[in-house]
C-alpha cells in the first residue's frame, strides 16, 4: 500500500539534504564574516574554549581558577581580545578530569578530538537502533549535532553514553552500569536512570553505576584536588542565580525557563517544573514496570529525563536522535499512528528553532515538543500493551 502521508520516504530522503545545503551556506558565509573582522585572532571562541582553558587551568595546577569567573574571563580574554558575553564553568570533578588532556593539544586539535570522540559514539549507537541509509541522511542533518558543533558541547557524548547503556543493559548489565555511571559528569541527566533501574529490580546495574560515579569522582578529586568539590558546589549557586535571572531562558528548553520568559514569578516557575519532573517521573516508573519492548522503554527514558531539570540547554537536546530513532523504528515495523509523525519532525527541527523562538517571541516551545514526543512514547505503549495494534495513518 502506498504511504499518502506527507512525509513519505521520497521526502524524507530529499529534506535532509537540503537542510545540510543550507548549513553548508550559513556555515561559509559565517566563517567569511569573522575572517573579515578587524579584531578577528584566529580564536572563535565557543564553550570548547572554556573547556580547553579549564584543562590548562588543571594542568598547571590551579584546577581552581576555572570556577572563578574573573580568572576564566581573563584567560579567555588572553587568547580571543574581543570576547564577549560570559562564561562560566559549572562542571564537576568527575567531567574536568575528563576533560583534562584536552590542555595537551592545540586549541583546534583539542576541538577535533573532544568533537570527533563524540560524534563517533554517537553514530555508533544511532547505527545500532536504525541503520538504515535514509535515517543516517536524517542524523547528519539532525540540528541537535550541529547545535553542538558550533558550541563545542558535550551534548553528544553524554547521549552516547545513555543510549548506549540502554542498549547494554539487557546483555551487559556491568558494562550498562558504567556507562550510566559516568553519566555522573552531568548529574542533572541521570537522575530518572535509577528509577528505570529499580523499576525492574537491575540490581546489579545500579550499584555498578553507583560505584562508576563515586570512583570517578573520587578520581577528579585526587587529580584535580579536593578543593575543586568546593568550588564546584559554590559554582552550582552562581549557575543558578543566572538561571533564575531568566538570561539563559531563551537557550533553556525546560518548564521553568518558559514560564520565567512568560514573568512568572518564581515559586510558580519551580511549582510548574516540579510538576512537570514528577510526571516524568511517574511515566518512566510506569513503563519500565509494564512488559513492553525495550526499544519504547529506551525513548520513554530519554526523552522523560529532559523533562526533570530545570537546568538543561539546547545542546542537550542531542539527546531527542535515539528517541526519535526508536519510534521511527517502531512505526516502521508496525504501522504509524496519527500526528505521530508531525510530532517526530517537530522534536527533530527541536534544537533549531527553539532558541529562535525564544528570542524572537519570548515563547519557549521546548517542554511542549518534549512533552509531545513522551506523549507519542506512551500512546504507543499503550497500543503494545491492550494488543490492540497500531491505527495506520494514510
Amino acid at each position: 500500500m502506498a504511504d499518502l502521508h506527507w512525509l513519505n520516504a521520497t521526502r524524507v530522503r530529499v529534506y535532509p539534504k537540503i537542510f545540510l545545503s543550507l548549513y553548508a551556506i550559513i556555515g561559509l558565509g559565517a566563517l567569511w564574516y569573522w575572517t573579515h573582522q578587524p579584531a578577528f585572532s584566529g580564536f572563535i571562541v565557543s564553550d570548547l574554549a572554556v573547556f580547553w582553558i579549564a584543562a590548562h587551568f588543571s594542568l598547571s595546577g590551579h584546577a581552581v581558577d576555572a570556577y572563578l569567573p574573573e580568572q576564566l574571563h581573563q584567560a579567555l580574554s588572553q587568547i580571543a581580545p574581543d570576547i564577549r558575553g560570559a562564561y562560566g564553568w559549572f562542571y564537576p570533578p568527575t567531567f574536568y578530569l575528563l576533560i583534562t588532556p584536552l590542555g595537551l593539544l592545540p586549541y583546534w586539535g583539542a576541538y577535533a578530538a573532544f568533537m570527533g570522540v563524540s560524534l563517533a559514539g554517537y553514530v555508533s549507537v544511532f547505527r545500532r537502533i536504525l541503520p538504515a541509509k535514509e535515517a543516517m541522511w536524517c542524523l547528519a542533518a539532525f540540528p541537535g549535532l550541529w547545535i553542538n558543533f558550533l558550541t563545542g558541547q558535550n551534548g553528544m557524548l553524554t547521549a552516547a553514553l545513555a543510549g548506549a547503556g540502554l542498549l547494554a543493559l539487557r546483555k551487559q548489565p556491568t558494562l550498562a552500569g558504567v556507562l550510566m555511571g559516568l553519566l555522573a559528569l552531568k548529574p542533572h541527566l541521570a537522575l530518572l536512570f535509577p528509577v528505570a533501574l529499580v523499576a525492574i529490580g537491575a540490581w546489579r546495574t545500579l550499584v555498578v553505576a553507583a560505584v562508576t560515579a563515586l570512583v570517578f569522582m573520587g578520581a577528579g578529586m585526587i587529580f584535580l584536588g579536593t578543593p575543586t568539590l568546593d568550588a564546584w558546589a559554590q559554582s552550582l549557586g552562581l549557575a543558578r542565580t543566572i538561571m533564575e535571572a531568566g538570561k539563559t531562558a531563551p537557550m533553556m528548553p525546560t518548564i521553568f525557563a518558559m514560564m520565567r520568559l512568560l514573568g512568572a514569578p518564581l515559586p510558580l516557575a519551580y511549582a510548574m517544573q516540579v510538576l512537570m519532573a514528577a510526571t516524568a517521573t511517574a511515566v518512566v516508573w510506569k513503563v519500565w514496570r509494564s512488559g513492553i519492548p525495550d526499544e519504547l522503554k529506551g525513548a520513554a527514558l530519554m526523552t522523560a529525563t529532559l523533562l526533570v531539570s530545570p537546568y538543561l540547554m539546547e545542546y542537550d537536546l542531542a539527546w531527542l536522535g535515539f528517541p526519535i530513532a526508536w519510534v521511527v523504528q517502531t512505526g516502521l515495523q508496525s504501522g504509524w499512528m496519527r500526528a505521530e509523525r508531525e510530532v517526530l519532525l517537530a522534536a527533530w527541527l527541536l534544537p533549531l528553532f527553539t532558541v529562535v523562538l525564544a528570542w524572537l517571541l519570548r515563547i519557549q516551545m521546548g517542554p511542549w515538543v518534549i512533552a509531545a514526543l513522551l506523549w507519542v512514547v506512551m500512546r504507543l505503549v499503550l497500543a503494545t500493551r491492550t494488543g490492540g495494534g497500531l491505527s495506520h495513518e494514510a
